[in-house]
């Protein structure tokens, strides 16, 4: 391609851009062709060379579209991570890739997570500078999250998408030994409480999700989220997304209304603060097979954990802590720690001295 194409193509790309950026504050339902006729009109032609349509359609697709997302997609992952236009993690159930190239041009790349939260009707920018929210590539549903370059030393937005599996996974997927496996057996159909602990995208959602479809159809499930990551397709599943600007009901809201629901098993996507109350006391009222995760270092951490939520967010301060930690161990009966997408251990909960709980490590990788 010669010098003087290369500036003309340039010329229009530039004049094509801005009226892009003009029009998608108006609406996010833009056609290519509205925006390429009036660029034509600005620069007094009739029509582009199919060279010059492909070029603009091209930018187009990658900025409104995100079409650049679309390359990484191919093949099993559980997190793609844009660290910048140029530096990108894939991660799999048992592998990382890394990719060091220009996926798209570092300004298209702002401009086309600008236009992916607009049309999302998510706000992001300086004054808030995190979104999270669900859309749907290449008939993959995901999670995306955006950070904004403000929040960054190096000006550098982020983008990280997460794989919302609609199918069912199996327990096969984590390549259990036949002790564990037996083991998580009994807990299933025992309906023992499970915590299932770990760091982020260590795998707990994905282990919790292969639990749930061990569970028998005849039983009713209730599924208490913030956002939607537990999705499956048990027969007696009653689900419930917080979201306290739409509904103004918080997960503690729904574990509270849950109970009065006759569920056999009762399930939250992550305990973070207040929902760690009912989920509790519901164990101690004596419902069985109450499930959750939570982020935690190990297994006996993550009975630390939940025993700094509940005395954070429950209203009885006059509660102590070691009161506290016998309430989580009598009811708690194993947690399940990942790491790296596998089970690294599983602890049965004997019970507690002061603050200092009591557990059998009844399987370790």
């Amino acid at each position: 391609m010669n010098n003087l194409l290369v500036d003309y193509q340039n010329d229009i790309l530039i004049l094509f851009k801005n009226h892009y950026r003009r029009m998608i504050t108006k609406s996010t339902d833009l056609k290519f062709e509205e925006i390429l006729l009036t660029t034509m009109k600005d620069l007094n032609i009739s029509k582009t060379s199919k060279e010059e349509t492909n070029f603009l359609e091209s930018w187009f697709n990658s900025v409104h579209h995100q079409d650049f997302f679309r390359n990484y997609t191919e093949g099993y992952f559980t997190e793609i991570i844009f660290h910048s236009h140029k530096d990108i993690q894939v991660i799999g159930l048992h592998e990382k890739k890394t990719f060091h190239e220009e996926a798209v041009d570092g300004e298209d790349f702002q401009l086309s997570l600008e236009v992916l939260a607009l049309k999302n009707q998510a706000t992001w920018n300086f004054k808030d500078p995190f979104a999270s929210f669900n859309i749907r590539i290449k008939d993959l549903n995901l999670r995306a999250t955006l950070i904004h370059f403000s929040t960054s030393a190096n000006n550098k937005s982020k983008v990280f998408l997460r794989s919302i599996p609609t199918d069912n996974p199996s327990i096969d997927l984590f390549k259990l030994e036949p002790v564990a496996l037996e083991i998580i057996k009994n807990i299933i159909s025992d309906k023992k409480n499970v915590l299932v602990s770990g760091g982020t995208g260590s795998g707990k959602t994905t282990l919790l999700r292969a639990l749930m479809a061990m569970i028998p159809h005849d039983e009713h499930i209730i599924v208490l989220e913030d956002t939607y990551e537990i999705l499956n397709h048990h027969p007696g599943q009653t689900s419930f997304l917080a979201n306290k600007e739409q509904t103004n009901k918080s997960l503690k809201d729904y574990c509270a209304y849950s109970l009065r629901m006759s569920p056999d098993r009762l399930m939250v996507g992550e305990m973070r603060s207040t929902e760690v109350v009912p989920f509790l006391l519901a164990m101690n009222t004596g419902h069985k097979g109450l499930m959750s995760t939570i982020h935690a270092s190990s297994g006996v951490d993550a009975l630390s954990r939940i025993s700094l939520l509940f005395s954070l967010f429950s209203e009885g301060s006059d509660i102590s802590y070691s009161l506290v930690t016998k309430l989580v161990c009598k009811n708690v009966d194993y947690v399940i720690h990942m790491e790296h997408k596998k089970v690294k251990e599983i602890c049965r909960v004997i019970g507690s001295e002061g603050e200092t709980p009591f557990y059998e490590r009844v399987y370790e990788a």
